[in-house]
């Protein structure tokens, strides 16, 4: 089988000729020493099946609504890490210095109607290069890869404290601004099934290690309407990321007719036997290869133990992709990435 084949063979509920892999993103310093510089040679060094296409909400490291301020809220000055080494608030009312998220600023019926995003569809996701990387590799699958989902963006719009007041005492004012979101991502992922993508990968992290940020049963009440609205504006199947203790809130995947859940975190709690057991005739699953202690080392057999372990848990009657359970980040080992591709690809084979 192509790639392609193998990956829309796990969608479509099928047993391919192997488990393919894929990440969800990639730490520049990888495509810097594997690709040379290059994504899709790194893509093609790692042998993954799914190659991405990005779409950003950042553009070479500066917010695209760069110029609606520059100020931050003084209770926010203090100092962080690095990215881009912006500082301001984006354009969805997210404060950054230094390049790292301190908070949001949106706390009124107002802010929502300012901070909403312009759609800038081709600035996010260049059409020509996005067309021209699918021609040139028509053997690969290709998954728009995004992480502002809806319910992530809203809480980062807010801020985490202020969101949880705000959802005790102003439910309506919480679920407009979702809405808000909701529709504005699902332009973004109907665009990318536009450009050929075959998938989204949406990333909207909904949990901490060990529970949710809200109750399942909340989660389910608020998020089924509007993911359900994003999978049938996409058209495509939609895979939905998120980061921590996901296992809870699984069924409102299902209920909103989501192709399959990435990461699978577990060291947040999530037990893949258990996840696959329960939620694998229903859900493609993808990941679980611990990215935070076992790919940060370059003890090999480590790294073929886990990925023989994801393999044992979830490999039977298909419906599984093996991937890292976050990204590859720039703490992960080369030697350690190269290798969970590797061994899975040798011992992936049914």
């Amino acid at each position: 089988m192509t790639s392609k084949e193998r990956v829309l063979t796990v969608l479509q509920g099928q047993i391919p000729d192997r488990v393919p892999s894929l990440t969800f993103g990639i730490d520049p310093k990888f495509i810097k020493k594997l690709g040379g510089g290059t994504l899709e040679k790194t893509l093609e060094v790692l042998g993954l099946d799914v190659y991405p296409i990005y779409s950003q909400n950042w553009c070479q490291g500066i917010p695209l609504s760069a110029s609606l301020s520059r100020d931050v809220p003084e209770e926010m000055q203090t100092s962080g890490g690095t990215y881009g080494g912006w500082d301001g608030i984006d354009e969805f009312g997210r404060v950054w210095k230094k390049g790292s998220y301190l908070g949001g600023v949106v706390r009124t019926e107002e802010d929502i109607e300012h901070y909403v995003p312009d759609l800038k569809l081709e600035e996010r996701t260049d059409p020509s290069r996005t067309r021209s990387m699918i021609k040139k590799n028509p053997d690969k699958v290709f998954f728009l890869s995004t992480h502002t989902g809806p319910f992530g963006l809203t809480i980062e719009s807010i801020g985490f404290e202020d969101f949880f007041y705000l959802y005790v005492d102003n439910r309506g004012f919480i679920e407009k601004l979702l809405w808000e979101r909701t529709r504005w991502f699902a332009e973004i992922a109907a665009y990318g099934a536009e450009l050929g993508a075959d998938c989204i990968l949406m990333g909207d992290d909904v949990a901490f290690k060990g529970r949710t940020f809200i109750s399942p049963q909340d989660f389910e009440e608020l998020m089924v309407p509007c993911y359900r609205h994003i999978v049938k504006r996409a058209g495509i199947p939609v895979i939905w990321h998120s980061d921590g203790y996901i296992t809870p809130v699984l069924n409102t995947a299902i209920k909103s007719g989501m192709a399959g859940v990435h990461s699978l975190e577990p060291t947040a709690g999530v037990d893949l036997g258990q996840v696959k057991k329960d939620y694998g005739s229903q859900l493609v699953l993808v990941g679980n290869v611990d990215c935070g202690e076992i790919l940060c080392q370059d003890d090999l057999e480590k790294v073929r133990k886990e990925v023989r372990r994801c393999m044992e848990q979830a490999k039977a009657g298909g419906r599984y992709i093996l991937s890292d359970s976050n990204s590859i980040h720039a703490g992960c080992h080369p030697k350690a990435v190269v290798e969970m591709f590797r061994h899975a690809r040798a011992i992936g084979v049914y």
